[in-house]
């Protein structure tokens, strides 16, 4: 069964504008530009990932070693 999946490549410039902003100023309050919400920074171990707070919305994150 497969399963949809968002790529990087699926959003619109605003969105990739605003999970950047988020990623690189974590202090700052970003809106997803999709749904109006709020977009979440999280460290996870040598990880980053920022995320819509509605399910399913746009996501994204950097992976370190």
């Amino acid at each position: 069964m497969a399963t949809a999946t968002a790529r990087i490549r699926d959003y619109t410039q605003a969105e990739i504008e605003a999970l950047s902003e988020k990623l690189y100023n974590p202090e700052r309050d970003v809106n997803c530009p999709r749904c109006g919400n709020e977009i979440d920074y999280r460290e996870i171990g040598n990880s980053t990932a920022v995320k819509c707070l509605t399910s399913g919305c746009i996501f994204g994150g950097l992976r370190g070693l």
